[in-house]
């Protein structure tokens, strides 16, 4: 099965019609997964909300997993992308380290916002589905890689600018960001590592402080 259409191919009319009603359907299938969860997950409803019959809706999809997991890696690519296109919005063609320490403050807390916290659970929840389905599991590591890229074309530069501190690369920076706002949702909640809100901002801006190049050592550009 494929998992999308290229964005940067032409498309014609008989592709995008494709596209766009299979796009349809996903987004159905993601609101029914959100209403019901997979265990009670209904093509037949699914079609209805999508406007289709379920003939129909089968001639996109082989049978009901697959379409579960072509709708795993569509809600899972809309989140990740979304988070990563949030995260890095605001390093977007910074110059000087005040810059990037101010983007670093924008970023930290738009990352403390609960509807972020909702997105990194259901990426959680997409990727157990993923283990157990080789169809899921490719479309996950494709957005992953897409992902990746987008991240590290966006702080790349900022290596290259020399507003990392000596030893920081762009991929270790992206790395360490990436696994706290991406990889860290399963501390939260009542352990003994659960820390509070305002400590969590703390730490987090310290240690981006720390990745920043100290102004006596700044370049001028």
């Amino acid at each position: 099965m494929t998992i999308g259409l290229s964005s940067n191919k032409s498309f014609s009319p008989w592709q995008y019609h494709f596209s766009m009603t299979r796009d349809k359907i996903l987004e159905a299938a993601s609101r029914e997964i959100e209403k019901n969860g997979m265990t009670q997950f209904r093509v037949k409803r699914v079609a209805y909300d999508a406007g289709i019959s379920v003939a129909l809706l089968y001639s996109y999809f082989d049978d009901r997993e697959d379409l579960i997991a072509a709708t795993i890696v569509h809600r899972f690519r809309e989140i990740l992308l979304g988070l990563a296109e949030t995260f890095t919005r605001p390093m977007r063609n910074v110059k000087t380290c005040d810059e990037l320490r101010n983007a670093m403050r924008e970023v930290i807390t738009e990352a403390q916002t609960p509807a972020r916290t909702e997105a990194r659970l259901a990426r959680i929840e997409s990727m157990s589905f993923a283990r157990h389905n080789p169809t899921a599991s490719l479309g996950i590591a494709e957005a992953k890689r897409e992902a990746s890229s987008l991240i590290l074309g966006v702080v790349q530069p900022l290596e290259d600018k020399q507003l990392l501190t000596s030893g920081m690369s762009a991929v270790a920076f992206a790395r360490i960001w990436y696994a706290l706002f991406f990889g860290q949702i399963e501390l939260e909640g009542e352990h003994a590592l659960a820390v509070g809100v305002d400590e969590w901002f703390t730490a987090l801006t310290v240690l981006a402080e720390a990745a920043i190049r100290d102004h006596a050592h700044a370049p001028a550009f």
